[in-house]
């Protein structure tokens, strides 16, 4: 080997090493580290949507007549707390992808105004009775799915809700009802 050849030999640097190692690194990066995050936002998004529906399902509920049966009168808001509780929730999550509802169940909650009791929530209409002393509340329970964007196997990984499986969200709202007289019916 001549002079030359081997000061050529050492001259050379390891600085395209660095631009030519980033790619793979950068896409590790992004498969490890963005798809668990984009997961994680619709996730967050989704869960938000399932919460929003409790809460619009339980204040449009707590306007009706009456809890379970349909009002004996011919108005425009006759039909039952109980029906459209579950309209609204099923109105306002067709509107969205990649969630499931599993279950919504309507209650009433009675306050007692003179000594802050609680009892409920009662799944049934109330027995006739004084509707005075009490404050009552609708209570609405939302159980949901909530799918990831991406699933991805298990593996290893592992059995990770809202990454690998559907995440479940189990809410709930209350709202004073309108109406006392109509829980009994």
């Amino acid at each position: 080997m001549t002079r030359l050849q081997t000061n050529v030999r050492s001259a050379r640097s390891n600085k395209g090493t660095t631009i030519a190692e980033s790619p793979m690194i950068l896409m590790v990066l992004f498969i490890f580290m963005a798809f668990p995050l984009i997961n994680l936002g619709a996730i967050g998004l989704r869960s938000y949507f399932v919460i929003a529906s409790c809460r619009e399902a339980a204040h449009r509920a707590s306007k009706s007549l009456t809890y379970e049966q349909a009002a004996p009168v011919q108005l425009g808001n006759n039909t039952p707390a109980i029906t459209v509780a579950e309209q609204t929730v099923q109105r306002y999550i067709n509107s969205f992808n990649g969630v499931k509802v599993q279950s919504v169940r309507s209650g009433i909650v009675t306050v007692n105004n003179t000594t802050g009791n609680k009892t409920g929530p009662v799944y049934a209409p109330l027995a006739s009775g004084n509707t005075y002393g009490n404050v009552y509340y609708l209570e609405v329970e939302l159980q949901a799915e909530a799918q990831p964007l991406i699933t991805y196997n298990g593996g290893l990984l592992g059995d990770i809700p809202g990454l690998t499986r559907p995440l479940t969200i189990q809410t709930h709202a209350r709202e004073v009802f309108e109406n006392p007289k109509g829980l009994s019916m």
